[in-house]
């Protein structure tokens, strides 16, 4: 959706502009006019802090530095890191230092803690389950009463038992109030039971108690991910117990659900710890390293044929996390004080993944330091995706003659042959309304001529054929000025004086096809043509300059779900006065571009630009991937594009915007088309709206459901155009002789 905004006038001037035959611009041009007051308010635009930054990459990672003693290092610049995706070079994007000296916002990082109250009780023997897991809940409400019960960090609490997944209702930094939730956990919420994720569960466990076990466990951590993937920030989660003993069990599925889980817990940022008081220890009673339980290779990818469930046991998925394991004899509660401690000294770094066809591509990270005897910790697996970046479809580049001849050596081929070679084109050059109405009577079939409407809309914004670009020289600058100068008379003239009047407003929509239930959201379909979706009649009245809805029809309203509409406001609207405004000031730049063949005569035709982000121009859309709300993007950009007048008299015959989107955001083109129309009524001429394109190009979401939870993800862009027609206009009691838009009435609340 684009929504286009007017502020107070300024002065109008025209950049510099350059003639075909001249080598060198010419000096910048004085201002030539005023545009009066518009009576249009402007209201401030903030960006919100959840929407999307551009300047962030795609994927982010923390990282933790220790030196030989296994002291955590802080104070490194980015010039000290080498990353390496795959063993190549990646470049890094952002990089962010936090130490745990210096302030960090409480949204930088979060402690999680997890009583795992369903393993402690199955693993221990002789009945001392219960002793464990008493130690366990007491050491941790030690940390969070430890300084009198003012965390420096959030904390969450989650437990897992043979009732399913609870936890406290929401982060807090008041560690007594978290407490005094482990002793009453009644008071918890609960996330899921365990018939909420028996279709989770059936797809691994069959009927192994110790496989229910695992399962139980493992999506509990999934759930968890999901959970803390709604936050900002780190995530610092210790599973308190020695976890899910897989005690040599198998299942299949086994890549996926690695895949899904460690994709979950690195969107979520988590590093995950084994915190655990019971050391492992060796037949002679020696404490063993628990990197001797984590074998080498454990921690790489499974194979996707792999069963064997190592690969997800608690200490390998903390060690491809970034984490590890906290083992201690005693006062388990200090030693995790003491790791979050040192884990606040860290760096963040973001960068951006390689293209990629394959589907959840694997890719190992690694940090290289350009200093001795220091060791980084990163979670080290990701899985690259092709919907990661934009995938339009590739087509093969035609001119209108090429168009025309397609057309006609098509005359034998069936229409589903025709629409099928139109869906695999696109023009590179505008298809005229004239030359459009010519081919659209070659063609048989309702599908063949919605593909050539679709060709012809989506090629508005181009330049026309060679053959409607006279070979009459550029003006010079005087003539340019004037004309200039009479689309701002226009402009100032028509807009105060608009005449009552009725019309017939009908709006096609064209989108693509919905994905099936089935389909995977990790890249775009192959199938990514338009086809005529809702089509929308409207008597509208305009009066006072405001456009109101008296009656309104719809044919093919979508009967599927997550079918998108495409709404564009302001394009009869302020538009006009938008467009002039921002094109003729000084800082912005207004260029001749050249003559064109208009169909009442020559039109002159110039470009403009717009390099800053401006209220001018909002590129707006819903939803961002917020899991329990609407989330719209709203986004002021630069833009640009042309404008058509008439020479004569300054009239607009046709303009463009075009925004000028960062290639990170989830809405990467959102564009205007209007062209006019002499309407004469009881020997009155205006000029009247009489058609509109509207492009837009922007992300699905997809809402998943896994581990007893639902969330949202971006899936591939999409399509989505508008063609909107005014006609059958009826005007009323006045004398103007221009009309210029029109402003449309705000919903009633």
């Amino acid at each position: 959706m684009s929504t286009s905004r007017v502020r107070a006038a300024l002065l109008f001037s025209i950049a510099t502009t350059a003639l075909a035959q001249q080598r060198q611009p010419p000096p910048p041009l004085e201002p030539i006019a005023a545009l009066p007051p518009l009576g249009l308010e402007m209201s401030a635009e903030i960006t919100p802090d959840w929407m999307p930054d551009p300047s962030q990459g795609h994927i982010r990672v923390d990282i933790t530095v220790t030196n030989k003693a296994g002291k955590t290092v802080p104070g490194l610049s980015e010039m000290d890191f080498t990353f390496l995706d795959n063993d190549r070079r990646q470049k890094i994007v952002t990089y962010q230092a936090f130490e745990a000296a210096i302030f960090q916002p409480p949204t930088s990082l979060e402690i999680v803690l997890v009583i795992d109250e369903l393993n402690m009780l199955a693993n221990a023997q002789n009945g001392s389950g219960k002793v464990e897991l008493s130690e366990a809940a007491r050491e941790v409400e030690t940390f969070l009463r430890a300084n009198r019960g003012v965390l420096q960090k959030p904390a969450m609490i989650y437990r897992l038992t043979s009732d399913g997944l609870f936890a406290t209702p929401q982060p807090s930094m008041d560690g007594n109030e978290l407490a005094d939730e482990i002793e009453n956990p009644r008071r918890q919420r609960q996330i899921w039971s365990p018939p909420r994720i028996a279709k989770d569960i059936v797809k691994i466990s069959k009927g192994d108690d110790v496989l229910l076990r695992i399962t139980h466990s493992l999506v509990a951590l999934g759930s968890i991910a999901i959970e803390e993937r709604r936050r900002p920030g780190r995530k610092l989660l210790y599973w308190i117990g020695n976890g899910w003993p897989i005690e040599n069990r198998k299942a299949a599925g086994l890549s996926d659900l690695s895949i899904e889980l460690l994709t979950r817990m690195r969107e979520a940022r988590i590093n995950l710890w084994s915190a655990l008081e019971w050391s492992f220890f060796d037949a002679s009673g020696n404490a063993v390293p628990v990197t001797d339980y984590v074998f080498k290779e454990f921690r790489e990818e499974p194979k996707p044929d792999s069963t064997d469930l190592n690969y997800l046991s608690l200490p390998v998925i903390a060690a491809r996390s970034g984490g590890g394991t906290l083992d201690t004899g005693h006062n388990l509660a200090a030693v995790i004080g003491e790791n979050v401690k040192a884990q606040s000294n860290y760096y963040s770094f973001t960068f951006d993944p390689p293209r990629t066809t394959v589907i959840d591509d694997c890719h190992h990270l690694k940090m290289e330091i350009d200093k001795p005897d220091l060791t980084p910790h990163v979670f080290g697996t990701y899985y690259d995706q092709p919907v990661f970046y934009d995938q339009p479809p590739i087509k093969q580049p035609v001119t209108v003659k090429q168009l025309e001849a397609l057309i006609a050596n098509a005359h034998k081929a069936s229409g589903t042959e025709l629409v099928h070679q139109l869906d695999g084109v696109q023009l590179s050059e505008r298809l005229g309304s004239t030359k459009l109405g010519a081919l659209a009577k070659s063609v048989r079939g309702k599908k063949s001529r919605e593909a050539l409407e679709v060709l012809a809309d989506e090629s508005v914004f181009l330049a026309p054929p060679a053959d409607e670009i006279p070979s009459t020289p550029p003006p010079d600058i005087a003539t340019q000025r004037q004309m200039v100068s009479r689309t701002i008379s226009y402009v100032n003239t028509a807009i105060p004086s608009l005449p009552d009047l009725f019309a017939t407003r009908t709006t096609v929509q064209y989108h693509e096809s919905s994905p099936e239930p089935d389909q995977t959201w990790k890249t775009a379909s192959p199938d990514q043509s338009l086809h005529e979706g809702e089509t929308a009649t409207a008597s509208i009245r305009f009066h006072d300059g405001k456009e109101r809805v008296e009656q309104k029809s719809v044919k093919n309203a979508p009967q599927k779900t997550g079918i998108e509409r495409l709404e564009t406001i302001g394009t009869f609207g302020p538009i006009l006065a938008t467009v002039m405004f921002a094109a003729t000031s000084a800082q912005n730049e207004l260029k001749w571009s050249r003559w064109e063949l208009g169909e009442n005569g020559i039109v002159a035709v110039f470009r403009y630009r717009v390099p800053h982000e401006t209220p001018l121009f909002i590129a707006e859309f819903c939803c961002l991937p917020a899991d329990f709300y609407e989330s719209p993007f709203r986004k002021t950009a630069p833009f640009h594009g042309e404008i058509a007048v008439d020479p004569s008299n300054g009239a607009i015959l046709r303009l463009t915007i075009q925004a000028d989107l960062e290639w990170r955001q989830p809405l990467n083109r959102s564009d205007i088309m209007v062209e006019y129309r002499p309407v004469v009524k009881d020997a009155r001429t205006f000029i009247c709206p009489s058609r509109s394109v509207s492009i837009s190009r922007q992300r699905r979401t997809r809402v998943i459901g896994e581990w007893g939870e639902s969330f949202k993800v971006y899936a591939p862009f999409e399509t989505l155009l508008n063609e909107m027609r005014f006609e059958k206009y009826h005007i009323f009691g006045s004398t103007s002789r221009i009309l210029a838009g029109f402003v449309e009435v705000p919903k009633d609340k």
